[in-house]
């Protein structure tokens, strides 16, 4: 009996001291906070460029259709020396061959599409490479597109200005409130987007007699947007 006494007593002792540090908890106000959500932008001028083309053999049988693509792609690559492109910065996309028939459904021959893209690390080089390949025998580029390579370091930048700024805001909302703006309590990337601007495409080139009395080919890239947005909360004082 004396036992159960004791783990009565025990047992009241401990709810007594959760009651209490339940009361003073409650009585404990809340830490006053401010909410802000804010964003940083720059306009960056791009230095990669990615041109994506095909390169199209036809031939009576399959082979031929194969030996004239790869022809192609081998005058492709020639014309290329010179640019400073290395093997890498030339890759095939997609490859596909298929007969092409008359509109009884009878087969009178093949096409090999060699669908390919190239890197351009040097931007200024966009105009004399599509010339080249132009003359190599390329029919159609399909895609030029522009976008930044050092991402990360405009990316890094852009949150610590967007962290400030919700800083700035903060402050100016505290103040009016009569209070201080504190300690940062959390902050959180919503967004951040950038890197490719809007793509040129489906450019049919020309014939051969009418490039070789054409200018060089100069096409002006617009500058890239990159924009990073953060969550955060302020402690107010």
């Amino acid at each position: 009996m004396t036992k159960i006494k004791q783990m009565l007593c025990a047992l009241l002792t401990v709810c007594l001291l959760l009651i209490g540090s339940t009361n003073a908890m409650a009585a404990q106000p809340d830490t006053p906070s401010i909410s802000v959500s804010a964003n940083a932008s720059i306009a960056v001028a791009p230095d990669t460029a990615v041109i994506s083309f095909d390169v199209n053999g036809k031939g009576r049988t399959a082979a031929e259709a194969t030996s004239a693509s790869a022809a192609k792609m081998d005058s492709v690559k020639r014309n290329l020396l010179g640019c400073n492109i290395l093997g890498n910065d030339i890759t095939t996309t997609s490859y596909t061959l298929y007969p092409d028939t008359d509109i009884k459904g009878k087969i009178t021959g093949y096409t090999a599409s060699n669908s390919v893209r190239i890197k351009l690390k040097d931007i200024g080089k966009l105009g004399p490479v599509i010339d080249k390949i132009s003359a190599a025998g390329v029919d159609t580029i399909n895609n030029i597109s522009f976008s930044v390579s050092n991402r990360e370091l405009y990316r890094n930048k852009l949150l610590a200005q967007a962290v400030e700024n919700a800083r700035q805001q903060a402050a100016v909302v505290a103040n009016a409130g009569g209070r201080t703006l504190g300690k940062l309590l959390s902050a959180n990337i919503s967004s951040y987007s950038g890197g490719m601007e809007r793509s040129y495409g489906n450019m049919k080139l020309m014939a051969a007699a009418d490039r070789a009395a054409a200018l060089e080919t100069s096409i002006a890239a617009q500058e890239i947007t990159i924009k990073a947005s953060v969550d955060t909360v302020f402690t107010m004082e």
